[in-house]
């Protein structure tokens, strides 16, 4: 066959472009070409259905598809899926002349681009070339579609023999099989092949991840950093570079090398995603907060949509928050609400999901010390986990821990006693531990702060001896708050100015003074410590101690 009688005749060929001129032109130039069953989409929702339905041997899709799914997140979903086959072409066609589109374009490696404006004789000249290209490695192809990757493997040998002009194709389809098989020393010759008959950095990458999974982690780093200097923008060198860094537990390196990645390509949702977990780990929320925002952006209209990374974007957005009434703590308060909303309205049907927005968003208002609302959103939560038909032991183990957030300590002491009579699973033992010490914690707050109240009465009433009773039983409290420890010590204070010199209980104030340690000047606490501390030191003059 010669590109002049190159003919498309019996191929299922699907469209792609927002524009209908566009769409037209492209068919009337695939006519000519001979083509008899074209299908064609006007969006990228319409194009994942026709390839849900349809084995298409040839995809042409334009890059820019407007608001919803663009080109790459077709080819994404196509290959997510597999049900675009091996032996199938995905053709990019892409005006875009931004290298994070372009890069983001071919990183997921269609078979071929072009890019606009194209004349008939370019499309045929592309078509023809890819279509010698995929006859020669139909065999190989049909066992791949076929799942015998082995298989598939052994015939890339026959092909590169017969074929030796095709061996860096050829090559670098057998080092990513070999490499998905974990034939590790046979990706290594097939990438070494290559780069004794020529340089390629896609095969000096190649050699650097099978030294990697081979034990030789300072080889494969040097050959990535290598690659790197003559090839900058080549963002799967960071991507690999960043995996090799995390499992040699430099993590905060690690980061700098996705972050690196996605100023290159800031389109793909798996790497934003991986950046804004790994940020999150390393506590870098701002970078996490940017990463997490831009993945929900993208995956809006993908396969890799997710109600875990609305939470995860509005978990390191609380981080961020605090209650100064700030515009910039307002707009990021109402950004993480609005993420909640849309979370809630995409998963509408699955009330785990709703009730997973619902208890984020209490702990959102509870980060701006709005109490009102975050209470508010918790009793929200309490009745979508009513309408759960089995709830989850997580699940209720989180709702107790925003009861105690929101200051319902005796809804939360009941729905562990509800767990408990239910039995826990054994993975859950330790939260539970935890929420019954902040249970009991609170508890001896509660009393300390009743013991205070009643100190106080006493000492208003200037009943000195029943005032510090009242306290001692306080302060025997490990939760007693300064407050507390400083009206004990005043009640001691007054006993020994107005009653007698008590030994015993100067001492007493010696040790609550240690408790309370130093109070701050800007605590409005602050006078009243300084005061009392002065008077203990007084009196202990006097005592002669």
């Amino acid at each position: 066959m010669t590109e002049a009688s190159f003919n498309l005749q019996g191929q299922k060929i699907l469209i792609v472009d927002d524009l209908v001129e566009a769409r037209s032109a492209l068919k009337s130039m695939l006519s000519v070409l001979g083509a008899d069953d074209v299908y064609t989409a006007t969006d990228g929702r319409e194009a994942v259905e026709h390839i849900m339905e349809h084995d298409f041997d040839l995809v042409l899709s334009d890059y820019n598809l407007g608001k919803a799914k663009d080109g790459q997140q077709i080819l994404e979903e196509a290959r997510y899926t597999s049900r675009l086959r091996a032996t199938a072409s995905f053709v990019m066609i892409t005006g875009e002349n931004a290298v994070d589109r372009v890069m983001g374009a071919l990183e997921y490696d269609p078979d071929a681009y072009v890019t606009k404006p194209f004349t008939l004789s370019i499309l045929r000249e592309r078509l023809y070339r890819l279509s010698i290209l995929k006859t020669i490695l139909l065999p190989m192809n049909r066992a791949v579609d076929q799942g015998q990757i082995d298989w598939a493997i052994e015939i890339a040998d026959q092909i590169r023999i017969e074929h030796p002009r095709l061996l860096l194709p050829v090559s670098r389809l057998q080092g990513k099989l070999c490499l998905k098989q974990e034939r590790y020393e046979d990706a290594l010759e097939a990438y070494t092949r290559v780069l004794e008959s020529r340089p390629a950095s896609w095969a000096r990458l190649g050699q650097a991840v099978c030294f990697h999974f081979l034990g030789d982690t300072d080889q494969a780093v040097s050959l990535i950093r290598a690659t790197l200097l003559d090839h900058p923008l080549y963002v799967q060198c960071h991507d690999w570079l960043a995996k090799i860094l995390i499992g040699q537990g430099k993590s905060e390196e690690a980061q700098q090398e996705l972050e690196a990645a996605v100023r290159i390509s800031p389109r793909a949702v798996l790497r934003q995603l991986e950046l804004g977990q790994l940020a999150l780990s390393n506590e870098s929320y701002t970078v996490a907060q940017d990463a997490f925002e831009q993945a929900m952006r993208l995956a809006r209209y993908s396969c890799y949509k997710s109600s875990v990374t609305y939470q995860q974007f509005v978990e390191a957005a609380q981080h961020n928050l605090d209650a100064e009434q700030t515009k910039e703590n307002r707009l990021l308060c109402n950004k993480a609400l609005r993420a909640l909303d849309e979370m809630k309205q995409e998963f509408s049907g699955n009330m785990g999901v709703v009730f997973d927005a619902t208890i984020a968003e209490s702990r959102t208002y509870k980060a701006v010390e709005d109490d009102n609302k975050a209470r508010g959103s918790a009793d929200k939560a309490e009745g979508v986990l009513a309408r759960i038909k089995e709830p989850t032991g997580e699940q209720q183990l989180t709702m107790t821990e925003v009861y105690i957030d929101t200051g319902q300590s005796e809804k939360a002491a009941n729905m562990v006693q509800v767990m408990k009579d239910q039995g826990v699973a054994n993975k859950l033992l330790q939260r539970l531990g935890s929420i019954e010490e902040r249970l009991s914690n609170i508890n001896a707050r509660e009393k300390s702060a009743e013991l205070n109240e009643k100190g106080v009465a006493h000492y208003e009433r200037g009943e000195l001896k029943e005032a510090i009773a009242a306290f001692d039983q306080a302060t025997r409290f490990e939760e007693a708050g300064i407050s507390v420890l400083l009206n004990a010590i005043q009640a001691k204070v007054s006993y020994i100015e107005n009653e007698q010199l008590d030994v015993g209980q100067l001492k007493d104030c010696y040790r609550l003074l240690r408790r309370v340690g130093n109070v701050g000047h800007f605590d409005e606490r602050h006078d009243r410590y300084k005061r009392l501390k002065e008077t203990c030191e007084r009196l202990r003059r006097s005592a002669g101690l």
